[in-house]
């Protein structure tokens, strides 16, 4: 709370800061916390900054707003909208995905009860993040792009501000990415494709990735844990994030750190500038199509 009253304190006066996110995605299990935490924070901010607009995340990654019972003055509550089968583990589209089916109306259902409180509250509609995973088979991506294609569509229909993710990455997702020649593909690409062949990085793995080694984790999970029910993923999800994203990420980092002596760092910070990036036409030109609805690119 102290560095939030010392963020607004400093930026009370700026008119170029378009407001403050002020805790991104919590995830309590409980529910009972994020409500009253937010009271109190949101109150603090307001007894020295009244111009900004808050926004506020929902309980769940930004998908639950059921814990707020009124909304706050000049507050914008911003869910987040990702699609399942977007994500680098989804299936076809329209399709099932980890035995679900998803298809238009199914993410349109899933965008409704995500901003439910919104529209029953009157506050504005705003999604702060959404957007699919690519993986550079062009079929597949055609169905990310229809699924992008069909997110636009329903938060047209339903007045949805959007900001999508993300700007910039390694190749994942971005509307720009680093080149493969850049200084630091060349000095961190082999790492970025161990991430992919171990299945270590949370956001761009399918989580079946080195099944001889992850499988017999989940079999045994399965037979020996049955009553097992992690927040607020699945057992195979949670396990997964234990094993690939925190153990194995954690003992690339000496790997990854030491790539770092003797580098040129302007040269590496500068293989992100727009400059030196490769743009996703395709992906840039949807949204370029979609401007002149409520969305910006962020």
């Amino acid at each position: 709370m102290h560095l939030w009253e010392a963020f607004a304190d400093r930026y009370k006066d700026w008119p170029e800061v378009g407001g403050y996110n002020l805790l991104n995605e919590p995830a309590d299990p409980s529910g009972e916390v994020v409500g009253p935490f937010h009271d109190r924070l949101v109150a603090a901010v307001r007894a020295i900054d009244s111009g900004h607009i808050i926004f506020v995340d929902g309980n769940t990654y930004s998908t639950d707003f059921s814990m707020f019972s009124a909304s706050y003055e000049n507050t914008i509550f911003a869910c987040h909208d990702y699609a399942r089968s977007g994500m680098a583990f989804g299936g076809p589209y329209p399709g099932e995905t980890q035995g679900v089916w998803v298809d238009r109306d199914a993410l349109e259902e899933t965008f409704l009860d995500r901003t439910r409180f919104q529209r029953e509250s009157g506050t504005p509609i705003w999604v702060g993040e959404f957007g699919p995973v690519y993986t550079g088979e062009e079929e597949r991506d055609e169905m990310r792009y229809r699924i992008l294609s069909d997110q636009l569509d329903i938060y047209d229909e339903h007045a949805a501000g959007w900001s999508i993710w993300t700007y910039k990455d390694v190749g994942l997702q971005g509307l720009v990415h680093t080149a493969p020649d850049s200084p630091y593909m060349e000095r961190f690409g082999g790492l970025v494709e161990k991430k992919a062949r171990l299945g270590i990085d949370s956001w761009g793995s399918t989580d079946q990735e080195i099944p001889e080694v992850v499988e017999p984790i989940h079999e045994l999970i399965a037979r020996e844990f049955g009553d097992w029910s992690p927040y607020p993923w699945s057992p195979r999800a949670s396990a997964d994030d234990l094993v690939r994203h925190i153990l194995l990420a954690q003992a690339m980092v000496p790997e990854y750190a030491e790539r770092f002596r003797d580098a040129d760092l302007d040269a590496l910070a500068d293989s992100f500038s727009l400059a030196r990036c490769v743009r996703r036409t395709r992906l840039c030109d949807l949204l370029a199509s979609r401007m002149g609805a409520a969305g910006t690119v962020a």
